[in-house]
Parts: structure tokens; C-alpha cells; sequence
């Protein structure tokens, strides 16, 4: 059985070597392949079976095209841990935690017990997988077998700079990708009632709203007037279409790290990486605090640590590190290797960063044994079906954009602009993302192009951090103003949304108005229980919502 690190990375964000790293604090709940989601049977109202020991499971179809719906189907995979206050019983919570490509059946896996710690015992926490997710099906699967797939990732492209050479790289890489997605999630061509969902083209019905409109059915098949919501990262985004295509459906819900919903639809070309710098800019600050002991790159000052960082990068640049023997295999630590290691725990900081500072202290001192107990890449050919790697991250970011057409200039150009943004972050977000869409050959046939706004008769909590890499704060204050009904809370912390660091103040608040309704005041700033490097954090404790990539 693989780590939940690497299947983690495999499973949720797809290709990516380096983002193994970031989940390997996470704690199962129960082991992923101990249930067969492949012996349940799809039906047209949502039929539980147990599973993974007290949580129960069921594949829900529904209409793959709403605008046809005698159609084919989708078989959307549904993880319940179910309520145990049954006298007080409130209904079901639906999550998401982020991607696009995030598995909401392992999120139940991964984070329930904290789910219902935080919302408590009234509530069913149900995690579902959107289209071309785990075990939903169609899964957005490109190649013919998962050693297909493991072969094509190895040689990833991991940043995107101008003037070496990774970007017309990255976009020939992108190119070859998707001529072979087309092939396999486009379809062709015919809408015949008695055709297959491969025939149709299944990528052409992976878009927000296609899942947004699964959620509307999932909460109707429970019995449910509104909907009951809490979505990370990409799943705020789920949210906002939700709320903008059923405001009357809208319950109470909470979105926390808010991607801005209205540039998402419009072109993709987002500030994502506003904020990042100052996550780094905090790191470099906390090192310098909290001392030798803690930090162990440590200097007397921010810059001090910053000019150490520099160093070790540019002595990494000019000598990679081979390492025969890691948990992954024999790797080669290079310079973007170790700046996707820093980008990935910058989500996470009171975890992520005492390991930035633990693996670029082992990588000055060329300490190979330290490096050799890391995992820099996994292989999903001995998993479950679901379980392998997919290509859903392109196939729902991609159908959501208008067709992007970027030649080798305007990427370039865009890699600038994202590079001047952030130096930490550039390389790997926004730029990374629409290099992959430029080459992308399929739309949603439905795509979404109304508003991203409503009133709202139910209000809405909005939850950002205030210094966050991949959602800036600047996105939740935007929504907030489209969405009549909308509140904001902030937490002063850095890291990807409040829930990877979540504080005693915002856990009370989030319970307070899932419970009750109660919202906190306007202006609200929650202090943080903890400080990343100057205090001392169980790793284990603190697992939290996925980023889009």
C-alpha cells in the first residue's frame, strides 16, 4: 500500500513530483483501498452502504449533460460520517476541499474526525467527488494504464521561467497531454441517446457548474430544502457558482481561501500569487525569532535568513544533489525541486515551515541522509482504479476558461508578469495553470458565463487568511461585495486559508454560525493560536484544505 503522502499527491493535485511534501502529516482515518467502491451500484436516489468502518457510501447518478438528461449518466461517489446526535439532528454538511481534482470521498478520510469536532455531532459530514474525480465516474483519465501515466510524469516540468528553456518545453509537454485527453474525454461528436458517456465526451461536462448542479441534486435526493456547505480553495468556487445559479438553495455556507470567481470565468488570469511573497517574507521573519533551535537555517535577522536562502539555492543551481535511495527511488535534488518543495509548504506554515527550514538545512550541508528519508515521486499503478493519478485538475480548470490560445510570446509574457507578482510563486501558479489551458483542446459545452453574484436570503460566512500564496485576501473582500448577504472573517495569519492553521476564535466562529446562524461581527479579526516556527505545533493536528494548481 502506498503512503498517504503519495497517494494524496497522485489522487488530488495529479502530476506533481514535489507536492508530495506537503501532505505527508496527514493522518488516515481508515485505510483508503479497505473499501471496493467498484462493487457499488449506481442508482438514481442516494442508497447508503457502510463503510470504512461507522461512515456510509453510495454512487448517486445523475444526467452527465442536464440539458438532455435521457442521456448518459455520471455516478457520483458520496462518503457520509453520519450524525450521532440524532435527537438534535440538523442535517448534512456537504464539503469540498479544494483542487480543482480534490477528492472529497478522501477528504472524509483525511479530516473527518476534525469535521466533526469542528461543526459538531448534530450534523451528517458528506464528502463528495466531483466529476472526473476518484471514484466518481467518468474519471478524467488520459492515458491507458496508470504505467502510462507514471512514465509521462517522471520527467515533469516543475517551474516555468523565461530564457531556459521551460517553457517552450512545458508547452510542447501540454500540447502531447492534451491530444491525448481529447482523444479519450472529448468525445465524438454525436450526442446519440444511446450512446456512452465516453462518446459524448465526458470532459466536456467536468465544469463547475455541471457540479454545482450535482450538488443541487444531492441535497434534493437527501430530503433537503438549502444546502448546508463548507469548500476550501477551488471548492469556494464551487460555492459561488452554487450560490449565483440557486441563491434560493443556500443555506448556511462557509467558504474559506477564497479564489475570486468572477476573473476565474472570465479568463483565468488571476492575482493569484499576490500574497505570496509575504508568506516568505514571514518565514524568513519567524527564523529569525524563533532562534537556532527552531529554525534551522537560523540568522539574527529576516534579510540574514533570506541572503541564506539565496545561497543555498545558488550553490543548489550550480550542483544538484543525487540521491541513490529515496523513499521514491533514486532523485535528483535540483533548484527547482527544492523552490516546488518551498512553494507547496507555503500552504501550510505551521507545518510547512520548520520543514523549509529542516530540508534547505539539509541540502546546505549536502545531507544525504535527511534527504534520502524524503519522497519526491510515486508510482499509482498498484492502487484501485480511483485511487490513481487523473488528469482532473486540466480537464474541470481548463473546460471552466474561455478557449486560451497563448502563443510561445504571450506565455513568456505571462511568465514574466506572474514571476514580477512573486518571485516564490510565479513560476508555478497562474503561469503554470494557463500554459496548460492554452494547449487544452476542450470547453464545456455549457460553460458558464452568467453572473458570479446574487442576494442571498441566507447569509454566507467568508473566511480568508490575512497573507495567503495562491488565494489573496483581495479575492474574499471582492466576492464579498458581489454577494448580497456575504460576511467576512479574517484570521491574521499567513497560509493557504484559515482552516490549515485554524485558530480557537475562527473554529468558534465557524461552529457558532453552522449551529445557529450567529455571524461575527462586521470586521472581525481572529488572533492566531500559534505562531509557524515560534511555537511548537503537533504536525498531525493540523491537516486542511487542498489549493488549486
Amino acid at each position: 500500500m502506498m503512503l498517504l503522502e503519495e497517494l494524496l499527491c497522485s489522487l488530488l493535485v495529479g502530476a506533481s513530483t514535489v507536492a508530495a511534501f506537503r501532505h505527508n502529516r496527514r493522518q488516515l482515518a481508515a485505510d483508503p483501498a479497505s473499501f471496493d467502491w467498484s462493487a457499488l451500484s449506481p442508482s438514481e436516489n442516494i442508497t447508503w452502504t457502510p463503510c470504512y468502518g461507522e461512515q456510509q457510501c453510495a454512487r448517486l447518478e445523475l444526467p452527465l449533460d442536464y440539458a438532455t438528461a435521457a442521456g448518459p449518466k455520471a455516478q457520483i461517489a458520496l462518503q457520509m460520517i453520519p450524525a450521532t446526535d440524532r435527537a438534535n439532528y440538523q442535517g448534512t454538511i456537504l464539503v469540498n476541499p479544494g483542487g480543482p481534482g480534490g477528492s472529497g470521498t478522501l477528504f472524509i478520510l483525511t479530516d473527518g474526525p476534525k469535521l466533526v469536532q469542528l461543526f459538531g455531532p448534530t450534523f451528517d459530514i458528506l464528502g463528495f467527488d466531483p466529476r472526473g474525480v476518484g471514484p466518481t465516474t467518468p474519471q478524467a483519465q488520459c492515458f491507458d494504464s496508470p504505467e502510462q501515466s507514471d512514465a509521462w510524469n517522471l520527467p515533469e516540468v516543475i517551474a516555468v521561467r523565461e530564457g531556459d528553456g521551460s517553457i517552450p518545453l512545458a508547452r510542447a509537454r501540454d500540447q502531447v497531454l492534451a491530444s491525448l485527453c481529447a482523444a479519450k474525454l472529448g468525445g465524438n461528436g454525436k450526442e446519440d441517446l444511446n450512446a456512452t458517456a465516453e462518446e459524448w465526451g465526458p470532459g466536456r461536462f467536468m465544469d463547475t457548474a455541471s457540479v454545482a448542479t450535482d450538488m443541487l441534486n444531492i441535497v434534493e435526493k437527501l430530503g433537503q430544502q438549502k444546502l448546508q456547505y463548507f469548500g476550501g480553495s477551488y471548492g469556494t468556487l464551487l460555492g459561488q457558482y452554487f450560490a449565483a445559479l440557486y441563491p434560493d438553495k443556500v443555506g448556511r455556507m462557509i467558504i474559506d481561501g477564497v479564489v475570486d470567481g468572477v476573473t476565474w470565468q472570465r479568463t483565468g488570469d488571476y492575482l493569484v500569487s499576490a500574497d505570496a511573497d509575504r508568506v516568505m517574507d514571514t518565514f524568513f521573519e519567524n527564523c529569525a525569532t524563533a532562534g537556532a533551535t527552531k529554525c534551522e537555517i537560523w540568522e539574527r535577522t529576516p534579510d540574514a535568513v533570506a541572503l541564506r536562502v539565496d545561497r543555498i539555492l545558488a550553490d543548489l543551481k550550480a550542483e544538484p544533489i543525487p540521491i541513490s535511495h529515496s523513499l521514491s527511488g533514486p532523485a535528483v535534488i535540483t533548484e527547482d525541486v527544492a523552490l516546488g518543495i518551498l512553494f507547496e509548504e507555503l500552504y501550510t506554515p505551521l507545518t510547512g515551515f520548520p520543514f523549509m527550514a529542516s530540508i534547505f538545512s539539509a541540502i546546505e550541508g549536502r545531507n544525504t541522509t535527511f534527504l534520502s528519508q524524503q519522497r519526491y515521486s510515486g508510482s499509482t499503478a498498484d492502487l484501485p482504479t480511483w485511487f490513481q493519478r487523473t488528469n482532473a485538475f486540466q480537464a474541470i480548470s481548463c473546460s471552466d476558461f474561455p478557449p486560451v490560445n497563448d502563443s510561445l510570446a504571450e506565455d513568456t509574457a505571462l511568465v514574466r508578469k506572474a514571476t514580477a507578482i512573486s518571485r516564490w510563486a510565479g513560476p508555478f501558479s497562474l503561469s503554470r495553470r494557463r500554459i496548460s489551458c492554452g494547449a487544452w483542446k476542450i470547453r464545456a459545452k455549457a460553460r458558464y458565463t452568467g453572473p458570479v453574484s446574487a442576494k442571498l436570503s441566507t447569509p454566507v460566512l467568508v473566511i480568508s487568511s490575512k497573507f495567503d500564496p495562491a488565494t489573496p485576501l483581495a479575492n474574499a473582500r471582492a466576492v464579498v461585495s458581489r454577494f448580497e448577504g456575504m460576511r467576512l472573517l479574517v484570521q491574521d495569519s499567513v497560509g493557504h486559508s484559515a482552516y490549515e492553521s485554524l485558530s480557537t476564535c475562527v473554529a468558534d466562529a465557524m461552529k457558532a454560525y453552522m449551529t445557529n446562524g450567529t455571524l461575527p461581527p462586521v470586521g472581525t479579526v481572529c488572533k492566531p493560536d500559534l505562531i509557524p516556527l515560534v511555537d511548537s505545533v503537533n504536525a498531525a493536528s493540523t491537516p486542511g484544505p487542498l489549493p488549486p494548481k
